[in-house]
């Protein structure tokens, strides 16, 4: 086989990628065994390991066609399987392995990853048919016959060169096999597994396949995206037992000291070490006891391993800072001034406005209302300003609108204010240019409306309306789908990647065919509205890879009820004090250069213990996640200085610089988003949850977050499903498995 032109991820030909081919070894009184199937560890310098490219692994199997001929003659699986491993070598395709020792962790196992997937298709009724269709997908590279003769295994280049990614595209590859109507064996997902050589005369090769990417909004990519990276036991052990200690949790009760021990027992002198030192808060202690305890478990547990541990520390809270975890949370109000506080209170008493989405309504239009006035500087040469996108859902009749209205009439009024002043000027401007041309006054200039909130406008309108009010512009949609279906009127994505660089506040320019260019220099322009859970996955479609989404905030409350008829009427100061503040802020002064509002110490070491907290979770968090969060480290820098605007607009702060009391209530903030904006991203694809027939659905819905089968079963039992369907239903993709007998729910 020659090598192929095709250039894989690491810039060689795929046919050269180096296999390790792990050849027989005797053993007396067993015959010729590949030494991984007898437990043994293979390391890089034995004479039992053979380096070769892909391409003569491949053509190996020709030096053994007794061998091979013997194996499909033979009908028996069992004895397939035995004589594979005594006359066969085997390869390691995906990766160059130093050994497959069992208990060694892979990262010490694998010295490089060759970003080749295989793909296994056993038992297939029709081997010829099934080639044929495989060889339409363009990224196989390689097709050919199992050595059984009954299957085929197919040879994948993918474009990542991270071992830790492997299983994800195997994933993702799957599902595509399972749309053409092809079962891949789940095997294949590891990617230190052994594939025994073969011989197949009309071996498919396509020497111009593509490299398989993962399909943009990847819905398994999104939903494991933002659960934690696969970090070593030992280490993520450290921090559970560090928070742990560093709440002092008592460990009293016999039954649940006795399973954490045996959840620990497994990981030897590092689960003795935690033992002990989780034990030492209860007045019972005795490290002669524990240590007794712990080598009795260690002889005879075998049930439980070390996710036990975790899932009780989560439900006794005990979750460490640098591990993304986050529960939807009633909005903080508290982070608020008095003043506003008593609005948003009042509100919701007699006007059924949902806490979740007045508050946020608040937030954002005092944030738009100092526009360009305020920054805040988070260090030398980083300013932020009080810039928000922002995203109230709800479904329809959770009083969404009113919310709306409420915040932004004052805003409305000031419009008013300056459309009637516009009307004025416009029509003695007119007067004028009536005028013979010597009369006029050369001085005079057309006015221009001077306004605060758009709705219906292009792109160009909304620059030269910026340049009229170059404070700042509030862009608001009732429903935000009607925004986004605007987009790409003129140019295709031009106005996503417009809207992606205005949230950071800087210049844009805007050309067109026929006109002339537009441009401004300062920006500050807010936009918000509402939209329903059920088209999220609208709103983001397309959206997701390029960060368009990640500079979104979302207000999801977990449940919203539907109003009642309140007969008491809202006191008539509410609405004024609402006017007072955001008069006051307006007042601000803005005559093109913002006024820089520094961090005082304490909140600037409070910013830096959160910011160094949140590091530490995007570390050990996914990408979707990193994504979120680092667009909330600027965020959480907004919201300070939003919460001191507020308090000038309350008369309880000179603006001078950022409280702490202020970066406690933004670092607040920034948790109730993320809590709300990992909702959202689960909800931005379709939920298999929403096509399940109605009693799965329900219990579905009860089921905790987390839980133990046993939990489970009451609850499935309590609506009538039969304790063998709930565990067989346990096993299917709508539900991840943490350990034995404890579960997770995949969608929320």
């Amino acid at each position: 086989m020659a090598n192929l032109t095709k250039i894989g991820p690491d810039k060689r030909p795929v046919g050269e990628t180096p296999v390790c081919v792990f050849h027989r070894a005797t053993t007396p009184g067993k015959g010729e065994l590949p030494l991984e199937l007898r437990g043994q560890a293979y390391q890089k310098e034995s004479s039992q390991i053979q380096i070769l490219t892909l391409s003569a692994f491949l053509e190996l199997g020709l030096q053994y066609p007794d061998e091979i001929r013997q194996i499909r003659q033979t009908a028996d699986k069992a004895e397939r399987a035995r004589l594979k491993r005594n006359l066969l070598p085997a390869g390691c395709i995906s990766c160059q392995v130093k050994t497959r020792m069992a208990g060694v962790r892979k990262e010490d196992k694998i010295e490089a990853y060759n970003s080749l997937i295989v793909l296994d298709f056993d038992n297939l009724e029709d081997v010829t048919r099934a080639k044929q269709d495989l060889a339409q997908l363009p990224y196989i590279w390689y097709i050919g016959l199992s050595v059984s003769g009954e299957g085929l295994f197919a040879i994948v280049p993918v474009d990542t060169d991270d071992w830790r990614d492997h299983k994800h595209y195997f994933e993702a590859l799957s599902r595509e096999m399972k749309d053409i109507g092809y079962t891949v064996d789940g095997a294949c997902s590891d990617e230190t597994r052994l594939r025994f050589i073969s011989i197949d005369e009309h071996p498919y090769l396509n020497e111009s396949c593509d490299i398989y990417c993962l399909p943009e909004d990847d819905p398994e990519e999104l939903q494991e995206d933002f659960q934690t990276h696969d970090i070593p036991d030992e280490a993520r052990l450290e921090m559970y037992v560090e928070e742990w200690e560093r709440k002092k949790i008592p460990l009293d009760d016999y039954d649940e000291w006795l399973t954490l021990g045996m959840a620990l027992s497994g990981l030897g002198d590092a689960g003795r070490a935690a033992f002990h030192r989780i034990s030492a808060f209860s007045g019972k202690y005795d490290a002669a006891a524990t240590d007794k305890k712990f080598d009795e478990l260690a002889r005879n547990t075998r049930a439980i391993g070390p996710g036990s541990f975790f899932y009780r520390c989560h439900q006794r809270g005990v979750i460490p800072e640098s591990i993304p975890h986050y529960e939807c949370i009633p909005f903080p109000v508290e982070v608020f001034p008095k003043k506003v506080r008593e609005i948003i209170l009042e509100t919701h008493k007699h006007q059924n406005f949902p806490i979740d989405y007045i508050a946020p309504c608040l937030l954002f239009v005092a944030a738009l209302s100092c526009g360009n006035a305020a920054v805040v500087e988070m260090q030398m040469g980083w300013k932020e300003k009080p810039l928000l996108y922002l995203a109230i859902v709800g479904g329809r009749g959770t009083n969404k609108t009113s919310c709306f209205d409420f915040a932004l009439a004052p805003i409305r009024e000031k419009d008013d204010e300056q459309y009637e002043r516009y009307v004025s000027e416009k029509a003695l401007y007119d007067a004028e240019f009536l005028k013979p041309l010597k009369e006029r006054n050369p001085k005079l200039e057309m006015p221009m409306y001077q306004q605060y909130i758009l709705s219906d406008f292009t792109p160009e309108v909304l620059v030269r309306q910026h340049k009229a009010n170059p404070r700042g512009l509030i862009v608001f949609f009732d429903e935000l789908i009607g925004f986004i279906y605007s987009f790409n009127k003129y140019r295709s994505g031009a106005d996503e990647q417009m809207w992606t660089q205005l949230f950071a506040g800087g210049g844009v320019t805007v050309n067109r065919v026929g006109a002339d260019p537009v441009k401004i220099n300062d920006t500050c322009i807010g936009v918000f509205g509402g939209i329903q859970p059920e088209i999220l996955s609208s709103f983001a479609k397309g959206k997701i890879q390029n960060g368009f989404v990640d500079r979104w905030l979302f207000a999801y409350p977990e449940k919203v009820p539907y109003p009642k008829f309140n007969d008491v009427d809202i006191d008539e100061r509410i609405a004024a004090n609402w006017t007072k503040i955001i008069q006051r802020i307006l007042s601000l002064p803005f005559e093109g250069t913002p006024k820089v509002v520094k961090l005082s110490p304490g909140a600037k070491a409070l910013y830096k213990e959160w910011f160094d907290n949140l590091s530490n979770q995007k570390n050990n968090g996914g990408s979707s996640f990193a994504g979120l969060a680092t667009k909330m480290d600027r965020y959480c820098g907004r919201f300070s200085l939003v919460l001191e605007v507020l308090k000038f607009g309350c008369k309880e702060s000179k603006l001078q610089d950022i409280s702490e009391d202020s970066m406690r209530g933004a670092i607040a903030l920034s948790y109730y988003f993320i809590a709300c904006g990992i909702k959202a991203h689960r909800k931005f694809l379709s939920s298999p949850v929403d096509e399940l027939p109605g009693m799965q659905k329900t219990i579905y819905d009860e089921l905790p977050q987390s839980f133990e089968t046993r939990t489970g079963l009451v609850i499935a039992e309590r609506y009538g499903m039969p304790e063998r369907t709930f565990k067989r239903w346990l096993s299917t993709s709508l539900f991840r498995k943490i350990t034995h007998g404890f579960y997770e729910k995949r969608y929320r």
